[in-house]
């Protein structure tokens, strides 16, 4: 067999898985873009109350919960049948927190951007009603106002995780409860003293919301 003979034997192999790929690659982005054509979009306002408390890296402190507020909007990706869906926000959160006993409350303010994936259980013949659902993902969050403090460093982002329930009613509303639990260093309290440790902390928090999406 001459040598061009055997080299177009030797890579027709290799054409075909590569077709193969391709096939592959087109057939899941044509499942993907199907997917982005029938998920339905909605976006809506979104607001609540937010309970938070300081968790230390230390025993040394001990903190009360504090109410505060988040406001802004909402976007809905519903993909029909699964059940699944995809909710991002962008809210103006304002927490206030304190130490035990003592009346100072320190103030901060953030730019929130959680990101969820939720699930929602349809129950036959009351779907247009009611759709309770559980939902889970993380809450971006960049500092933008703050109380004034030598002894308080809060740091300019930090992320948590949220975990919740809620409940969808008319197709419109949606009512729902998440606690927030913090990853990243949210803030640090620098006792001016010499010498003393510096005492690091995470966000804890309870998000009760309402959102009415369009």
């Amino acid at each position: 067999m001459p040598p061009f003979r055997k080299k177009c034997v030797l890579l027709k192999p290799q054409k075909q898985k590569t077709m193969r790929f391709n096939r592959i690659i087109i057939l899941t982005l044509a499942l993907l873009g199907a997917t982005v054509a029938l998920a339905q979009f909605r976006f809506g306002p979104k607001g609540g109350l937010v309970v938070s408390k300081f968790s230390f890296d230390q025993n040394l402190f001990s903190t009360d919960n504090r109410a505060g507020y988040a406001a802004g909007l909402q976007v809905d990706f519903n993909i029909p049948i699964t059940g699944l869906a995809i909710d991002a926000s962008v809210l103006y959160s304002h927490r206030n927190d304190a130490f035990a006993h003592e009346a100072t409350t320190f103030r901060r303010d953030y730019i929130e951007i959680p990101v969820h994936l939720r699930y929602g259980l349809s129950i036959m013949g009351v779907e247009r009603i009611v759709v309770p659902y559980a939902f889970t993902g993380p809450n971006f969050a960049f500092l933008c106002d703050e109380s004034k403090d030598i002894t308080w460093d809060n740091r300019s982002s930090f992320t948590s995780w949220d975990v919740g329930l809620g409940v969808e009613l008319f197709r419109h509303l949606q009512l729902q409860a998440s606690y927030g639990i913090g990853i990243t260093e949210a803030f640090k309290y620098v006792n001016i003293e010499k010498d003393s440790p510096v005492i690091r902390g995470k966000d804890r928090c309870w998000t009760v919301t309402a959102a009415y999406l369009f």
